[in-house]
């Protein structure tokens, strides 16, 4: 499938769908705009760039990677991907990142892009989703474990950040 189509909580439609290389500065800049933030990734500053985006976007359309957008009445809202684990033996796992854009948080575009990006996943012949949030990240960790993911570890004082030591949660779904 190409295109998923999801209601937001107040009733907008969410389309989802895999990213395009013209996508790649509204990605560049939500991740931008999400670092600044300075709650929700392990890093201060970004450390790519919009042309490394577009190549991220073009790599996927020849690979196991999965890159999805979601656009809520046609503007950006947030993005989803699946990377493949590095070891032949693991294969069929994945790695999840995703972001949503601050203003369409809390209203069903992570539930979108998480539904859809499980689909897209098992087209590409994974069978589990692993992924990682920090301890504090309430609002994530609920929308995980609504779609069945559990946790199974914590990394104490993994990331050091500006407002000091963030403990990992790990997590995973077997989605076959």
């Amino acid at each position: 499938m190409d295109e998923w189509v999801f209601l937001t909580k107040d009733q907008k439609s969410v389309v989802v769908r895999h990213a395009k290389v013209a996508d790649a500065s509204e990605m560049f800049h939500c991740f931008c705009e999400v670092v600044q933030e300075g709650k929700w990734l392990p890093t201060t500053k970004p450390s790519s760039n919009q042309s490394e985006w577009a190549r991220w976007i073009q790599r996927t359309y020849s690979n196991r990677e999965v890159l999805l957008v979601a656009r809520v009445e046609g503007e950006y809202a947030g993005h989803v991907s699946l990377q493949p684990e590095e070891w032949h033996a693991s294969k069929h796992v994945a790695r999840l990142g995703i972001i949503v854009r601050k203003h369409y948080r809390s209203k069903g575009v992570g539930r979108a892009l998480m539904l859809a990006v499980e689909e897209a996943g098992r087209i590409q012949r994974y069978e589990k989703i692993v992924l990682s949030t920090f301890e504090s990240n309430n609002v994530a960790l609920g929308l995980y474990e609504s779609l069945g993911y559990h946790i199974v570890g914590m990394r104490e004082k993994h990331f050091l950040m500006p407002k000091g030591y963030i403990n990992e949660v790990l997590m995973e779904k077997l989605i076959v």
